[in-house]
């Protein structure tokens, strides 16, 4: 159905693909203003292929004559139908979301029985996996049986107390006859804690300048109020203390933070402490920091560009002998 729409509008009835539009047809191509069409599929008594099968369909608004700008609308929507495999067979899907440290995950596991016959489970369970790839939970369901067409949805929580942070992979088995199909997917655990990943390590001297700083969150939730205390230091007793701005980052967020600090009286190599303080804990991390005076910047690039001339002269000068050569 098309609604809301001037008579003076025109609508193209379109097929955009699927392996069903040779069995397909609309009562109209064409239709003015609002109106309605009927899209026929005439399915045949078997599909050569089983599984999944579509034909997409859309709507798209005929640009006017009367201007050479035009917001047309197109609207489409995909037609599917579902061809049985013989015999027995088993679709599986896994839903685990990321989670935090002492969280109660909930896992998902559905099986579609996509069989003509009826689907006798004998095992279901899901194996819980770390990164150093073992086992370190595992999970059973009853078994069931699921009748065609039908579908069952196995749900339980996934208690974290206990296990460590980091990367998992959950790997369900679903078994019935002598066949055992398996789906996986990834998530992770989170623990309160957030890395310094990167920072500031060169900077001119002169005046006030920027300090950049990226976080990155191992939390699966909001953290508010994170913010760097940062310390620089040389051997000669000089010292400079300032704090960045607070932001807040979310689920396993990378976030860079930019202050500002006087360098005007820095110059040569520092010393670095970086502290991150979040949610009642911190991460520091040591390293460098190199002040670099303005006036030798320009002597620094006034050299390169000097080296840059000479490349190109010389460039020249040997294009130019090859040349006198080859004549």
């Amino acid at each position: 159905f098309i609604l809301d729409s001037s008579p003076d509008r025109i609508y193209d009835i379109i097929f955009n693909g699927g392996d069903l539009m040779q069995y397909s047809s609309v009562s109209a191509d064409t239709i003015y203003g609002a109106g309605s069409f009927v899209l026929n599929i005439r399915l045949p008594s078997s599909m050569s292929e089983p599984g999944e099968h579509t034909v997409s369909v859309s709507i798209k608004e005929r640009p006017s004559e009367e201007a050479f700008i035009n917001t047309l609308v197109e609207v489409g929507s995909v037609i599917k139908v579902f061809s049985p495999y013989p015999g027995l067979y088993g679709e599986l899907s896994l839903s685990v979301p990321n989670g935090n440290i002492n969280d109660k995950i909930p896992v998902e596991l559905h099986v579609i029985n996509r069989g003509e016959q009826m689907l006798n489970l004998n095992s279901v369970y899901v194996d819980f996996v770390s990164s150093r790839g073992n086992i370190v939970k595992t999970m059973n369901f009853t078994p069931v049986e699921i009748s065609f067409p039908g579908d069952r949805y196995f749900r339980k929580y996934l208690d974290t107390q206990g296990m460590d942070a980091g990367n998992y992979v959950s790997i369900a088995y679903v078994s019935y006859s002598d066949v055992t199909r398996e789906v996986n997917r990834s998530f992770r655990i989170g623990s309160l804690a957030v890395n310094i990943t990167n920072y500031t390590n060169s900077i001119v001297s002169d005046g006030i300048q920027k300090f950049y700083v990226t976080l990155e969150s191992l939390w699966n939730s909001y953290i508010s109020g994170v913010y760097v205390d940062i310390n620089i230091s040389n051997n000669l007793g000089e010292q400079y203390i300032f704090r960045t701005p607070s932001v807040d980052i979310g689920p396993w967020e990378k976030k860079t933070i930019e202050s500002y600090f006087d360098t005007e009286n820095l110059k040569g190599n520092y010393t670095i402490v970086l502290n991150a303080s979040y949610g009642g804990k911190s991460t520091t991390i040591y390293g460098n920091l190199s002040v670099i005076e303005k006036v030798d910047l320009l002597v620094y690039s006034i050299i390169a560009l000097v080296i840059l001339l000479l490349l190109v002269l010389i460039f020249f000068v040997v294009r130019h002998f090859l040349r006198r050569k080859n004549k």
